[in-house]
């Protein structure tokens, strides 16, 4: 091991057969990244090792494969690694450590790290509602397989979604377009809360989630796992298969998904009430329910295909997804027909009009590429999203009978979106001054949107937009790191005017073409204190920017699935927020705290403002801009007891305040406390790794709300998880069995769709969760 002053090393050593002979060909992979193969002497080395705490993966054909996790503090000399023929299992070789947690201590935003255990054991139908058992993230959720991340109170255009960096672009405006993502293909990701736009740009503002890479396989071979789920309140089945192989430098991974379910159930319900203004009349028009939420159905598929190649010089690998959803929308109109009702209640498994059918495209390639201690990045992406919705058409001045017919035919074909994005990002990272880290990057990115349908909500528009970041890191000493950065943003949008076709109903114009420049900078200034190593504190403040979306200056007309007619305004302009972070973790034996208070003070901020105006089509809402402040904590503990009892707890509060109105801001989550109690039983000779563990949801009402826009009450919610590895043999089975609201209880989600049509969420789900891995 050698050590320059900044705290970087290089790690070497030599792999050695069972004879004590160099072994020559030997693969290693260096934390999940970075790749190289012993020479002819069985040596090899990894320059510029940032952190002290590593993992290397190490397989040879024929020879029991290794992970040695290190800790390059303890580590005087070169590492040497013995081989043992005559693989069965991989074999761990504890040192010590993890270079996530090293790269959360170091840096001063809130980033964290999940891998594929927590993943597997918190997931729900979608990666989104997956997500949101971590503090400071929710998910906004229409129905079963729809749902967009909220991080810290903020969503839609102000969070992030990107797959190794390039942005996952969507129908990001609505909340009834989820992310085209299939989570069985995600097997880590990271998590920024908080200002992201020194990297990421205009739309990180709120945050990142960022899918990242499929990990390398590490031995030559084939290696894979098929999965089946059940779920009972859906009569959701679900199946997936992922594949690895590896073949000395080149490797492929491909992940194969095809879920079905059926309407969701809720505790029984009376009735519901249309969507409508508080103070209008309508919000008193109640329609028979039950406890069945009609043509909530959905399909979806997915198919990723990932092939690449590791060298000494890094690796290089190219990746393709599909992703195709179709999926019911709750007939909140249709059902007050009882014909349309009959229809409705014939299957719980159709998909009957209105519904909506998204195919999604993405194509990506990166490369990363090492220059002794400097690392060159670029990754380029192509994405195609392809959404329709289909709802009964009809015609109220019988002005458009031609154009009726023509997309009646077309099998009511409402709203057609088409989105097209092409992205570039390129950094490079240089390392080779004591101390100093400099990392500098691009991102370029061009969107084409096209429109087609018997309705409109959106116009047509090209977008493009670039950037130019830079970011330094200064390693004070072992105790201070200082983190800075700065980016310069330019984007040019176009949209094209959206003319009414039928002038007897409504205004004449849509929305009139518009063209505009949005230049834009960003900065932070961070700081992190490492008194010992179980403690860290942080301090970052920055200036961050956001694009005003297509949506949010041209959009108009009706949000069918939300019921309420949607207005933007030209004259918005870019965001502008001042954003301030804490954070305090600390560590001891088992137990760990971490508290991360934060404040963003907006002088602009946009948001969706509900008015008491009721068209024919449905509530108006509108873009405005104000003065606004969101600020609140997230707050967790970990506690492992005697190895056998783990107890989990996690809290966040977000208050969000219009200080022009002196009001709430809509759309606001309430306080959330989840509390976990799991017991780890002794491994038996058949079954291995068995948990039994009791989870308890808290959440507090939310009567800080706008006009027109409802109170929601508090609740508690009690979910079961159990789960075990079975041994047959040599063949392994992993079971998981969750209860999610134990009670059945009712009760509404604040900032879901169906709070506004008071019905609660889904009652009680028994899941089935079944695991089979192929070595």
């Amino acid at each position: 091991m050698f050590l320059n002053l900044s705290g970087q090393v290089s790690i070497d050593g030599v792999v050695l057969d069972e004879n004590k002979k160099p072994y020559t060909g030997a693969n290693l992979l260096l934390n999940k990244a970075r790749g190289t193969i012993t020479d002819k002497e069985g040596r090899f080395v990894f320059k510029d090792v940032t952190s002290n705490r590593f993992t290397l993966q190490v397989s040879a054909v024929g020879y029991k494969d290794l992970v040695v996790n290190g800790n390059t503090d303890t580590l005087s000399n070169s590492l040497q690694i013995n081989l043992s023929p005559h693989i069965q299992e991989l074999e761990e070789v504890k040192v010590n450590g993890n270079i996530d947690e090293r790269k959360a201590k170091t840096e001063s935003i809130s980033i964290q790290l999940f891998e594929e255990e927590f993943l597997k054991e918190a997931k729900a139908a979608t990666l989104m509602q997956t997500l949101k058992t971590i503090p400071g993230i929710n998910s906004m959720d229409v129905g079963t397989g729809i749902s967009k991340p909220v991080i810290r109170g903020m969503s839609y255009y102000r969070v992030v979604v990107a797959q190794n960096g390039i942005k996952q672009e969507g129908q990001q405006w609505s909340s009834h377009h989820g992310v085209s993502i299939d989570q069985q293909s995600v097997s880590h990701l990271e998590i920024i809360k908080g200002p992201g736009s020194l990297q990421y740009g205009s739309d990180a503002i709120g945050g990142v989630i960022n899918v990242l890479p499929e990990p390398v396989p590490i031995n030559s071979g084939f290696t894979g796992e098929v999965s089946f789920t059940a779920k009972s309140n859906t009569q959701w089945l679900g199946s997936s298969a992922e594949f690895s192989i590896r073949k000395g430098d080149l490797y492929s991974n491909i992940t194969a998904t095809y879920n079905t379910y059926g309407d969701f159930l809720i505790p029984k319900t009376d009735s519901f009430l249309l969507p409508a203004p508080v103070s209008a009349s309508e919000a008193s028009h109640e329609v028979v329910l039950g406890n069945q939420i009609f043509n909530t159905a959905g399909r979806e598929k997915a198919v990723s295909v990932s092939t690449g190649l590791v060298k000494p010089w890094g690796n290089s690998c190219i990746e393709f997804n599909y992703y195709e959803t179709k999926t019911g929308f709750f007939d909140w109109q249709g059902i007050q027909n009882d014909s349309i009702r009959s229809w409705h209640e014939k299957s719980r498994r159709d998909i009957q009009l209105p519904y909506q059918h998204v195919n999604n495209y993405f194509i990506q390639h990166y490369t990363n590429r090492y220059f002794k201690t400097d690392k060159l990045k670029f990754v380029f992406g192509y994405q195609s999203n392809h959404s329709k919705e289909f709802s009964l058409l009809s015609d109220r001045t019988g002005n458009r009978k031609e154009e009726l017919d023509y997309y009646r035919n077309k099998g009511n074909y409402e709203l057609g979106l088409h989105l097209q994005t092409l992205s570039g990002n390129v950094s490079y990272s240089l390392r080779r001054f004591d101390k100093h880290k400099f990392t500098f990057g691009l991102n370029t990115q061009y969107q084409l949107h096209k429109t087609d349908g018997y309705n409109h909500i959106l116009p047509e528009y090209d977008k493009f937009s670039s950037g130019f970041f830079l970011t330094y890191k200064y390693t004070i000493n072992k105790k201070w790191i200082l983190n800075t950065g700065a980016r310069i943003d330019y984007s040019v949008l176009d949209i094209q005017e959206s003319l009414n076709p039928d002038v007897a109903f409504g205004d004449s114009i849509f929305n009139p073409a518009f063209k505009a420049t949005y230049p834009g900078t960003a900065f932070s200034l961070g700081i992190n204190y490492l008194p010992g190593r179980n403690t860290v504190f942080k301090l970052n403040i920055g200036r961050s920017f956001r694009v005003p979306s297509a949506y949010e200056l041209a959009a108009y007309g009706l949000h069918r699935h939300e019921g309420r007619f949607e207005k933007g305004n030209t004259d918005n302009k870019p965001e502008e927020a001042w954003q301030l972070d804490l954070g305090i973790k600390y560590s001891w034996k088992g137990l760990a705290l971490q508290l991360s208070p934060f404040l963003n003070y907006f002088t602009n901020y946009l948001y969706l403002s509900p008015t008491p105006e009721l068209r024919p089509e449905g509530q108006v809402y509108e873009y405005r801009q104000t003065k606004a402040m969101l600020s609140g904590a997230e707050a967790s503990a970990n506690f492992r007891f005697r190895d056998r009892i783990l107890f989990n707890a996690g809290a966040e509060y977000v208050y969000a305040v219009n200080l022009d109105l002196k009001s709430a801001l809509p759309f606001t989550p309430p306080l959330r406390i989840q509390t976990e109690v799991s017991y780890l039983f002794k491994d038996a000779k058949k079954l291995k790794k068995s948990r039994l563990g009791i989870e308890l949801l808290s959440v507090a009402n939310q009567k800080f709300t706008v006009p027109n826009e409802l109170s929601t009450p508090g609740y508690h919610s009690i979910n079961l998880l159990a789960r075990t590895e079975i041994a047959f043999v040599r063949q392994k089975i992993n079971l998981m069995l969750k209860v999610r609201n134990l009670l059945n209880t009712s009760y509404f989600n604040h900032i879901s769709f169906y709070r506004r049509l008071r019905i609660p969420e889904p009652g009680r789900d028994i899941q089935l969760f079944i695991s089979i891995p192929i070595k």
